[in-house]
């Protein structure tokens, strides 16, 4: 069995896959830069045993990371959960595919796993990939498989937080879904530009980047995932393929890459 683990700025994702990327179990927990690696491994062992698995079952770990300060605290919490190194997404890991970048270590790590994982359930396509989290990104990959570059813009909930500490007057805005674009109060109004906003900007970018991959929109394949997609695609024009896991299954298909 192999356990993937994504570290996000607002949550990390666990994965446990079975041979042929059969995830058997998952779950999240909160990025917390505060708690140590006992705590951790405290808290991945217990959640992962109320979920049927054993970390003598776990043959190996692949860890990709967005948050600095956490990579090595997850390292060593996952090595002291199985009793192995894992792997963690970086330089000199194989992804399968290029990265046609003017630097390829600048890419983040989760979406060198999301790429990875498209580009093994859609072979032969070129692709738009849209990760819709804390931070909004979206991704252009060829039908070659080459990895061609990116847009990052402000997620749903960065968007919230900050459009209520920097602007006195806006309100705390949980998230709620509203279909109307012309707000009545400052609540509504807020959803608008920051959920209706982050459609109309995915739109955007899949004209710009069709544009600009000299394609139709209709040879291109949309592809999204993330903790705030189910919020925002469904007032999207364009119909992404949700994938609720995607970057762990993009974690299977690198590991299996460094066998």
């Amino acid at each position: 069995m192999l356990l993937a683990v994504n570290v996000g700025n607002s949550i990390i994702s666990f994965g446990f896959f079975e041979d042929g990327c059969d995830m058997r179990a998952s779950f999240d927990i909160s990025s917390d830069i505060r708690k140590t690696s006992d705590e951790y491994i405290f808290t991945i062992r217990a959640i992962a045993e109320s979920r049927g698995i054993r970390a003598e079952d776990i043959d190996g770990a692949i860890i990709s990371s967005v948050v600095p300060q956490l990579t090595e605290k997850i390292r060593r919490s996952i090595e002291g959960f199985i009793g192995k190194e894992p792997l963690v997404v970086g330089p000199g890991v194989k992804t399968g595919f290029h990265i046609k970048i003017d630097n390829p270590s600048e890419l983040g790590a989760d979406m060198v796993a999301n790429t990875a994982a498209a580009i093994c359930q859609k072979k032969g396509s070129a692709l738009i990939v849209a990760d819709i989290g804390a931070v909004n990104t979206v991704s252009a990959i060829s039908k070659n498989g080459e990895y061609l570059g990116c847009a990052i813009f402000p997620g749903v909930q960065l968007s919230f937080d900050t459009l209520h500490s920097e602007a006195a007057q806006l309100p705390n805005v949980n998230l709620a879904l509203s279909s109307r674009a012309i707000g009545k109060n400052s609540q509504n109004a807020v959803r608008s530009g920051v959920i209706l906003g982050s459609s109309l900007a995915l739109d955007g970018f899949v004209s710009r980047f069709a544009s600009e991959m000299k394609l139709s929109r209709e040879e291109i394949e949309l592809v999204a995932t993330g903790q705030y997609a189910r919020a925002v695609l469904p007032y999207c024009k364009n119909q992404f393929e949700y994938v609720e896991h995607l970057t762990l299954i993009g974690l299977y298909h690198i590991y299996n890459a460094n066998l």
